[in-house]
């Protein structure tokens, strides 16, 4: 996998098979992971809970719309396809129907396989903890699902009462209980909306480039 190395407002390319030799380089003892994009493919388990969600309502959301917008949180998603197309829209519904059908659903949820390498050579020599725009119980069902919860120390979540992505508060809440120096703590991101929160967050970040 391609990616990109945010370092000290710097930018050069990684390949993922040389991840793991420059967090040891980079002198990284903690790593923050994002999840959905991230550790887990999830994107078309999330469009199918919002949209039984909204069918509910009466609504159906557009696949490409809902893509284009999968580095948002719930809220914001929700928020800004009433503001499009449903004005009468239930957002508080909506978004506890779309977790509720989405738990059911995470079974279908699958990792991503260089990130799961990644985790399994960095769990017995480095603190690991998730940081995602996603609510704690959503980001559970996910690691759960592939077989990772017990890798990470902490989850720092949108249920924290933290301002979502592109805001730096998950990851400053994630590097506080890892314990680690910002420069010892490395982030692993997919969403712009991610890698501009661990920038403004004083964090060095990998960006996967995902096809």
């Amino acid at each position: 996998m391609k990616s990109i190395l945010h370092f000290n407002g710097t930018q050069r390319a990684v390949q993922s098979k040389d991840w793991h030799s420059e967090i040891i380089s980079g002198g990284y003892r903690a790593v923050i992971f994002d999840c959905d994009g991230t550790l887990v493919e999830s994107s078309e388990t999330h469009f199918q809970s919002f949209n039984g969600a909204l069918q509910a309502q009466g609504h159906q959301m557009d696949r490409g719309w809902y893509y284009a917008r999968t580095g948002l949180n719930r809220l914001a998603i929700l928020t800004a396809f009433s503001t499009q197309t449903a004005p009468g829209l239930d957002i508080a519904r909506a978004a506890r129907d779309s977790i509720k059908t989405f738990i059911e659903l995470s079974s279908v949820v699958t990792p991503i396989a260089d990130t799961k390498y990644l985790v399994d050579a960095l769990k017995s020599s480095h603190q690991l903890a998730v940081g995602t725009n996603a609510e704690v119980e959503v980001a559970t069902a996910s690691l759960q699902a592939v077989d990772q919860l017990q890798y990470f120390k902490t989850i720092v979540s949108i249920s924290d009462g933290l301002a979502a992505k592109p805001a730096p508060d998950i990851f400053l809440e994630a590097t506080k209980r890892l314990g680690f120096l910002h420069a010892e703590t490395l982030v692993i991101e997919d969403s712009p909306e991610g890698v501009k929160a661990a920038i403004a967050a004083g964090l060095d970040v990998i960006q996967l480039l995902l096809d």
